[in-house]
């Protein structure tokens, strides 16, 4: 049932009969879902008292732009995410956690996250495709200490019956798979440190990077050769990442091949001379976010959204990162295997120079010595736990 319509509203039903709804002119005992804009009115409060879900119509306009029904949540009533930002909290992002030095410059004091423990009885494991990486190897025992003051521990074996978080940089993996099978939250390293920086914790899948990332790009996106522009910080980073997760090249100057240049405004260099490289599309993050959420090269005339450069490049710098993943698109990978896969993997963007996927390396004695460090410092207790948590169950 769809309340608040506009007269001309024939298109709206049409859509809806289109993907194979129905709709209701009154309370009916099928009638699933109220569409909105003002939470008042009988018919209102008679769906709160039947819990049926009433929603914002921007559910109705995101499920036709996604071509799916999408989960309620974040646009139902009482308190749609999607409607008031701030209430309940919205996942931000925030620098890339490369080494040490930088993650004390940024992440909260300890005290902070004993007030806000945003990993209360939460139990993490760091998959093996974290543990072989060199560079998160030197970080992890410095922020499994972080965890630990967050209310959370790390341990150094998968156990489904202790494990709550399985932290992975792939999503094609036996470990993912597993973790997928077992019901547990699959989380990426950036989502880790972003959570203990926002001292609260949000799903992984509220922001595209905060889950792991394919290992093969998107086949239609192999060509393009994408250029940033307008943004800053953060922002920019997890751009620059999102091109080379996307499978396409990140330049980070205009050249001959350059395909599109992602705006953040209507100001700036490189927006000034596009007008030099007339094979450049402009467009801005949105498209980008999209085409990754679900994995497909969109045409950019398709949405008029894409194509919308502001003046101002500070307007655009904070829906970076919006743009959550999709369910039944993430589900793609549930049975992929690393056997299906040629041996060219994404690598995470860490400066200028990156280029995006190279030729797989295999892990350096030094990581795998990591992997009993971290045994034998960040997790000396965790034997003694296991033991705990088996006589507590008994």
């Amino acid at each position: 049932m769809l309340l608040d319509l506009p007269k001309e509203n024939e298109a709206i039903y049409s859509q809806i009969r289109k993907y194979g709804g129905q709709c209701r002119d009154d309370l009916t005992q099928d009638m699933t879902c109220l569409i909105c804009v003002d939470p008042r009115g009988s018919h209102y409060n008679e769906c709160i008292d039947k819990s049926i879900p009433v929603v914002l119509p921007q559910w109705l306009d995101d499920c036709f732009r996604h071509h799916c029904k999408l989960d309620y949540n974040m646009y139902r009533f009482p308190i749609p995410s999607v409607y008031y930002p701030n209430k309940p909290f919205t996942a931000t992002i925030h620098p890339y956690p490369t080494d040490i030095k930088t993650l004390s410059s940024i992440l909260p004091l300890h005290q902070q996250l004993e007030e806000t423990r945003p990993f209360l009885d939460e139990t993490i494991y760091f998959g093996q495709d974290i543990m072989t990486d060199e560079r998160k190897t030197a970080i992890i025992p410095f922020i499994a200490d972080y965890v630990k003051a967050g209310g959370g521990r790390v341990v150094s074996e998968y156990n489904h019956h202790l494990v709550t978080i399985v932290i992975l940089k792939y999503r094609s993996s036996a470990e993912y798979r597993q973790a997928i099978k077992d019901s547990k939250v699959i989380a990426s390293f950036w989502w880790l440190s972003n959570t203990l920086i926002r001292k609260y914790y949000c799903p992984p899948f509220d922001v595209l990077l905060d889950y792991p990332v394919p290992k093969m790009g998107i086949a239609e996106m192999k060509n393009c050769v994408i250029c940033v522009t307008g943004f800053k910080g953060a922002a920019r980073v997890f751009l620059n990442t999102l091109i080379v997760a996307t499978g396409a090249r990140y330049s980070p100057e205009l050249q001959k091949d350059t395909t599109h240049l992602i705006c953040g405004g209507g100001s700036g260099k490189k927006y000034q001379s596009s007008n030099e490289y007339p094979q450049v599309v402009l467009v801005n993050h949105l498209w980008l976010e999209e085409c990754y959420a679900k994995w497909k090269k969109i045409d950019h005339q398709s949405d008029r959204r894409y194509t919308f450069i502001p003046k101002d490049n500070h307007l655009l710098a904070g829906t970076v990162g919006k743009t959550p993943l999709i369910q039944h698109i993430v589900d793609l990978w549930k049975d992929y295997t690393c056997e299906q896969e040629p041996q060219v993997i994404y690598e995470e963007y860490h400066d200028e120079d990156t280029k995006g996927f190279v030729n797989e390396r295999k892990p350096r004695q030094a990581a795998l010595r990591a992997l009993s460090v971290l045994n034998d410092i960040v997790i000396p207790d965790v034997n003694a736990y296991e033991k705990e948590i088996r006589l507590h169950h008994k």
